[in-house]
């Protein structure tokens, strides 16, 4: 008895939470590599990596190992603008800054404010490269400190706080961003959802469809590419259930047709055995026909072995844990005593047997019982049905690792549409190739004796013959 599974959660919950998930991984990782670049440029300090930060509150001057080793240096004003000391090696020549220089810096644009002070530039003409500086404004008595870096090393922009008259952040911004982002979440996920809903509604609808019993299923919807091949590949599978199915019963009505064909061939002579045994046993038999009527039983019983052997070994040819019993044989003996055993039944009706089996031996590993039996039905049925013709022929050659034995006759062409299901399981010829009463099981036995060996059994037919051709590897 199945488990009860716990409540599944829909697309739409799992695409929200994972686009939700992604954001908040996405800035961990952002903030984490921001801090990790911002502590290597600080030579293990996150203060460090800010260039004004070597001037502390208190007017000290600390770390400035970092800011000397990209080139930069600190310089102190007095109360008039001029430079009263200078911490680093000063790679400018300007001791002096007033008020007037001051204001065209900030009118050339190379002031900026930010909440440590201004940003002011100079240029090195001697070595033509620029500098920029930042102003700080520290200590109990305000003190004015520059702190210098090359202008390519270190980067501002300018930021701005949103807040109300108390100084804090704008509550009602962030949620009306808070809203808006949930907003664009849930508009995407339902897009998103709805894209990946449809194709599985189909989807759901023809598993439900193949379910019911039906078989001419298609579905058809333009999506992804990744649905479209899930679409194909449901098409291909239900094209295939129905091939299978079809196959199915046809095979079942051959099959259920022949049983009645085959209980027919046995009640027969099962009818006439016991016909025989009661004539026998009432003494109404003349002396002369006891012989007969001795003979009719054992022929009627030999029909009855024929066709529950016959039955036997298809369905062993049927299982897949029926395991041969290989040996190295000499194909071209094994092939030369059958058609011994046949050349006299086959000349008494007047027909040439051509045998042609070279006298180099071709050795391959095989069932020898199994493959003889294959041989017999081959050669049996060229010369049951061949009425028409005067020749039945055998030939055994090899070539490249591949034994070939062409079994055939000059009779009557099989007819086009037997010769496509010949090798099915029950299946009897027309009219033209009469079955006398055969089980429709030979040909089929054959072939599947054949394929056993990982070979295969093959009709055509050719120059007015009709060829029946093994092959399979030496």
């Amino acid at each position: 008895m199945m488990k009860k599974r716990a409540k599944q959660k829909s697309i739409f919950s799992r695409l929200v939470k994972s686009y939700i998930l992604f954001l908040i991984v996405t800035i961990i990782l952002y903030l984490a590599v921001a801090i990790a670049l911002l502590m290597y440029l600080g030579n293990g300090r996150l203060g460090n990596a800010s260039p004004q930060t070597v001037v502390k509150y208190d007017g000290t001057i600390t770390d400035m190992e970092v800011l000397e080793r990209i080139g930069g240096w600190v310089e102190e004003l007095d109360e008039n603008g001029k430079v009263v000391d200078v911490v680093g090696e000063k790679k400018t020549d300007k001791y002096s800054y007033d008020i007037p220089e001051l204001a065209n810096l900030l009118d050339m644009g190379y002031v900026a404010y930010n909440s440590n002070g201004l940003i002011i530039s100079q240029y090195d003409s001697s070595e033509k490269k620029a500098y920029s500086a930042c102003a700080r404004y520290v200590g109990n008595t305000k003190r004015v400190f520059l702190v210098f870096y090359p202008a390519d090393m270190v980067t501002y922009r300018m930021s701005y706080m949103l807040s109300n008259e108390n100084g804090r952040m704008d509550l009602g911004f962030l949620a009306i961003f808070a809203v808006l982002f949930i907003a664009e979440i849930v508009g995407i996920s339902f897009y998103l959802k709805r894209h990946i809903e449809m194709p599985l509604k189909f989807l759901m609808q023809g598993m439900d469809e193949v379910s019911a019993g039906k078989r001419n299923v298609v579905i058809d919807y333009i999506t992804d590419k990744e649905f479209e091949g899930i679409r194909e590949r449901f098409n291909s599978m239900a094209e295939k259930l129905k091939e299978s199915e079809d196959k199915r019963h046809q095979v079942e009505q051959s099959r259920n047709l022949m049983l009645l064909e085959l209980a027919h061939d046995i009640k027969n002579p099962i009818a006439s055995i016991k016909g025989s045994i009661c004539a026998l046993e009432e003494g109404i038999v003349p002396k002369e026909k006891i012989d007969d009527y001795y003979k009719t039983i054992e022929m009627k019983a030999e029909r009855i072995r024929a066709l529950t052997e016959d039955i036997n070994t298809s369905l062993k040819m049927e299982s897949d844990d029926y395991k041969l019993n290989l040996e190295n044989t000499d194909i071209c003996e094994l092939v030369r005593r059958i058609c011994a055993e046949f050349y006299e039944e086959i000349t008494a009706t007047g027909k040439e047997f051509d045998i042609d089996i070279p006298d180099e031996p071709i050795f391959t590993e095989v069932d020898t019982q199994l493959f003889r039996r294959a041989i017999n039905n081959l050669l049996g049925n060229a010369n049951k049905y061949n009425e028409t013709g005067n020749n039945i022929g055998v030939r055994v050659y090899g070539d490249l690792g591949r034994l070939t034995i062409d079994v055939y006759d000059d009779g009557e062409a099989i007819a086009k549409d037997f010769a496509v299901r010949m090798f099915d399981s029950f299946s009897r010829g027309d009219t033209t190739r009469k079955t006398d009463g055969g089980t429709g099981l030979g040909l089929a036995i054959s072939r599947k004796i054949v394929e056993k060996h990982h070979g295969t059994l093959e009709y055509k037919r050719d120059a007015g013959k009709n060829y029946f051709t093994i092959q399979m590897m030496t």
